[in-house]
């Protein structure tokens, strides 16, 4: 049960074309949404910096950011969130996600562009900072707009995850847990 009662059906102006989009017919809007729009100011910073639109990170690498952040910081919602909703659709397999999902994510098959991209996120949670060579291969990859969205992506679920701590928001229902 979570700390603070979520909105319920019907949700209030302004934001129910926003949790409508995320209904499925039948159901209710993912937790987490419905548990920050309960205050308005809260669901406007949140969609403010939500990165939630289209960014310039190609789908595939803006989902290989996200995993691997979920993983690292052991942030189980939105691991299952992203796995029901954006694994297949980005063509990262169980080989990739149990990868993602261990300490050492050598065992994916990565390019050279996702092994920069998995260090990145790796040394971002570890250490808040990149040296030189850490940034100059994530640079060989990616545009400086890109690499702003990667470190952006990064802050913003270990954000959520500690929203989804503190309230003890449970995961979706039949979304899976990461892999141990």
């Amino acid at each position: 049960m979570t700390r603070i009662t979520p909105l319920s059906q019907p949700y209030p102006e302004p934001i129910a074309a926003t949790l409508g989009r995320m209904t499925p017919a039948g159901g209710e809007a993912p937790m987490l949404f419905r548990i920050i729009g309960t205050s308005q100011r809260a669901w406007d910073k949140f969609a403010a910096g939500s990165l939630l639109d289209k960014g310039p990170l190609p789908m595939r690498e803006r989902e290989l950011t996200i995993f691997r952040t979920a993983a690292r910081i052991c942030a189980d919602y939105e691991w299952g969130m992203h796995c029901a909703l954006y694994a297949e659709r980005c063509g990262i397999d169980d080989t990739q996600l149990n990868a993602l999902a261990k300490l050492k994510a050598d065992d994916g098959g990565w390019s050279e562009a996702d092994a920069a991209l998995i260090a990145t996120v790796d040394a971002l949670i570890d250490d808040r900072h990149l040296s030189d060579a850490q940034h100059a291969r994530m640079a060989a990859h990616f545009t400086p707009e890109q690499q702003l969205e990667i470190v952006q992506l990064v802050g913003f679920y270990q954000g959520v995850a500690l929203i989804v701590g503190a309230f003890d928001i449970e995961p979706e229902p039949g979304t899976p847990h990461i892999p141990v």
